[in-house]
């Protein structure tokens, strides 16, 4: 089994090792209180665990800021990361369509405008697309995993795959 570290491994495990020490800071200042309340030990009227009791009280806010910039930071990264993702695969189907014919780009144009989805019989209805020009179409569309075709009664429900409908309607 081999681990690649590249840097959004490195993220994602800063990510997690960031959120268990917040937990753990949780976890373990409440004991500190009870480490730090007096049995006795005034000097002079003034308890010095009382005095740092009160100490570090006035940091808990200081603590939280902390922990919500620190939240603030592991989001960025996380979903800077995912956003990397999302313009690798709009730049991949942005190629793939390119790569289509006239005649598949008019369906993939047609699935768009239904919103990734529409029925066999309207491509069929499609000016310069016949019955069986449409299906040779669509099965070759299906041989390449650009779309899936569903039956639904006596026609079929023609979808774009799932990647390339989230990489082109999100481009729309």
């Amino acid at each position: 089994m081999e681990v690649n570290f590249n840097l959004s491994n490195k993220r994602a495990i800063a990510g997690i090792i960031i959120l268990a020490a917040l937990i753990g800071l949780a976890f373990y200042l409440p004991g500190i209180f009870t480490y730090l309340e007096p049995q006795q030990c005034t000097i002079n009227g003034v308890c010095q665990h009382e005095a740092y009791a009160q100490f570090l009280t006035e940091l808990v806010p200081v603590f939280i800021i902390i922990g919500i910039v620190i939240g603030a930071l592991v989001f960025f990264f996380m979903s800077s990361r995912l956003e990397n993702k999302q313009k690798d695969l709009a730049k991949v189907t942005e190629v793939l369509v390119q790569f289509l014919g006239k005649d598949e780009r008019l369906v993939v144009q047609k699935l768009l405008e239904g919103g990734g989805k529409v029925l066999q019989a309207e491509l069929s209805r499609t000016e310069g697309l016949g019955k069986l020009k449409s299906h040779r179409i669509i099965q070759r569309l299906v041989d390449r995993q650009v779309v899936e075709v569903e039956k639904f009664g006596k026609t079929n429900i023609v979808k774009l795959s799932k990647g390339i409908k989230e990489a082109l309607v999100a481009k729309k």
